[in-house]
């Protein structure tokens, strides 16, 4: 390591592995739906796919089979709790990501919006139960500190956090 890389070139500093019930299904929906690519050859193991990665321009990640390396990780529709985290991507054109998702079957859970902070986004859900969010920036990015009390209640209900979004600006586009 004497050329002081910390990490290869070619991959993020950040890749979210995900645990995915059947990882040949979720490569398939992750490329049709989603507009993700393959890379390289999966990890197969006794006829099964145990690991894969995925990339969608510059964002990448990684799909573990659920039960493989000894992981007790379960899929969000497998474990009945939805995910820990957000998976939020940028598209250079995220109305026409949402049209081609929805036209492929994907569980929107919200349509496109426009949010306080600047960018366009929709929400699906994958096979496997995970949320996606897709963005595109649309307008200059606001601080969220910048909010006042008033936008906060309207952005942030405390009666539904986990519903923020429908507090934002339905589209009618």
């Amino acid at each position: 390591m004497s050329s002081g890389h910390f990490k290869p070139e070619h991959i993020p500093q950040l890749t979210p592995c995900i645990t995915v019930l059947e990882p040949e299904e979720s490569m398939s929906f992750y490329e049709l739906v989603f507009g993700f690519e393959r890379i390289d050859t999966p990890l197969i193991r006794d006829g099964l796919i145990i690991f894969a990665e995925m990339f969608c321009l510059d964002a990448r990640i990684m799909l573990q089979r659920q039960g493989s390396f000894s992981s007790a990780s379960q899929t969000p529709n497998q474990s009945g709790q939805q995910q820990g985290i957000g998976l939020y991507l940028y598209v250079p054109n995220v109305v026409e990501h949402y049209t081609k998702a929805n036209e492929c079957g994907a569980e929107i859970v919200s349509e496109p919006l426009d949010t306080f902070w600047g960018d366009r986004i929709y929400t699906a859900k994958d096979l496997n139960g995970y949320i996606w969010t897709f963005a595109e920036q649309v307008e200059e990015r606001r601080d969220i500190s910048e909010l006042d009390d008033k936008q906060y209640q309207e952005y942030f209900a405390e009666d539904e956090p986990s519903d923020s979004l429908s507090q934002t600006q339905n589209l009618d586009r």
